[in-house]
């Protein structure tokens, strides 16, 4: 079976935590239910309901109301608060109670607004601090608001010099909307994105998604996770999911949004597809 979500889990679990209690910020402020995408844990924000107490072994990802549901209780059932960020994102505000040097990850799933200059310096500074950044992108063409920017072109405006390592294959590139199962997965046993805690990560299924390209040069840290399948694992190109640090902190990318979507999205959204659902069992 394939299994996608341990990838985008187990980057949570390297960053690291700052207590024996860890906190993961979902993002919401910039556009990601706009059109057909729901890519929140719940409609009530920036704390879901009902209570994140009432959430035992056998609680389901309908728990709450969103396509990313799922991932939302799977990571309280590891021992995560979460919540919903649904401002402008700050690093050392005191006023901001969602301010990210309260969290231990940020997870932000397919951004259809740019970050703002202040944006870009709060994510910078959470992650040279040791704050763990999950980054989902889509394929290119993915803009749900009309507004001329999509998701590949949103993170690499986030960082055009490549200091995270990688660069989205956007308009104009070679493969930016792709749909494949790979299983051409890093299999270094030194691997925690691929081999962590919570399972290895044997493929990766993609509805639609895009490519990365990687910058090793720039960032020496950065590393594929999954390639295209046919790609050498030396190929900086045709990159599926990466991983890099930056400062003290952790980064892992994945290029498609399917993988993460549990098909339960907010009543009236049908374009949902139950990627979550293409896991193993034994991962679930």
């Amino acid at each position: 079976m394939r299994r996608t979500w341990p990838l985008l889990l187990v980057a949570l679990l390297f960053a690291s935590p700052a207590s024996s209690a860890p906190k993961a910020l979902f993002d919401n402020a910039h556009a990601e239910t706009a059109g057909n995408a729901d890519w929140v844990i719940d409609n009530d924000q920036p704390t879901p309901s009902p209570a994140q107490s009432g959430i035992g072994p056998a609680t389901t990802g309908t728990y709450w109301t969103g396509a990313i549901s799922s991932w939302g209780v799977a990571l309280v059932k590891l021992g995560y608060t979460v919540e919903t960020n649904t401002s402008a994102l700050t690093y050392g505000n005191s006023g901001n109670p969602r301010d990210l040097a309260n969290y231990d990850v940020l997870i932000i799933d397919e951004p259809n607004t740019v970050f703002t200059t202040a944006e870009k310096s709060a994510i910078f500074a959470f992650l040279a601090n040791g704050g763990g950044l999950v980054g989902i992108s889509d394929h290119s063409g993915s803009d749900r608001n009309n507004d001329g920017q999509d998701s590949p072109k949103i993170w690499n405006a986030l960082d055009p010099s490549h200091l995270l390592g990688v660069s989205f294959a956007s308009t104009g590139n070679s493969n930016n909307n792709i749909t494949q199962t790979s299983t051409n997965v890093n299999t270094a046993s030194s691997d925690s994105v691929t081999r962590g805690p919570v399972g290895n990560v044997t493929g990766l299924a993609f509805h639609n998604g895009t490519t990365m390209t990687l910058y090793p040069a720039t960032n020496p840290t950065v590393r594929g996770e999954v390639w295209m399948n046919g790609l050498a694992h030396t190929s900086t190109t045709g990159l599926m999911a990466a991983s890099s640090v930056y400062g003290n902190g952790r980064v892992v990318f994945v290029c498609d949004g399917s993988p993460a979507d549990d098909g339960s999205a907010n009543p009236g959204n049908s374009s949902i597809y139950d990627g979550w659902g293409e896991a193993s069992q034994d991962n679930r």
